[in-house]
């Protein structure tokens, strides 16, 4: 072989047995879990204001749980008031876009 092969190889070698030299120490490189005392978060329990059950906004199409969520806090939480809702009204409420508010008005009457 010429010399340059050989140092190719020889440098190859090398980063092998560093990089299986890191492997095995890689327990001892890595931090460990972090293990938190504190209990968990609680979730968010209904109000006591709130008698009814809301409905589940996610059956309509376009509307996630983040969605929900806010429509919910924007004072919709079913799906009659939904349908029942001004779409250029909850869009600037919700900051969404009034096409995709009335597309989600137009489903909820449709379920309704």
């Amino acid at each position: 072989m010429k010399n340059t092969t050989k140092n190719v190889v020889r440098l190859a070698g090398l980063a092998v047995g560093v990089a299986a030299a890191a492997w095995a120490l890689r327990d001892r490189l890595l931090p460990g879990p972090e293990i938190h005392d504190e209990p968990p978060p609680k979730f968010r329990e209904p109000s006591a204001e709130s008698s009814a059950t809301p409905d589940d906004l996610t059956v309509v199409k376009g509307i996630g749980p983040v969605t929900a969520a806010q429509l919910a806090d924007a004072g919709v939480s079913s799906i009659e008031d939904l349908a029942s809702a001004d779409p250029s009204a909850l869009a600037e409420a919700l900051g969404k876009s009034e096409t995709a508010v009335a597309k989600w008005v137009q489903a909820a009457a449709d379920l309704s």
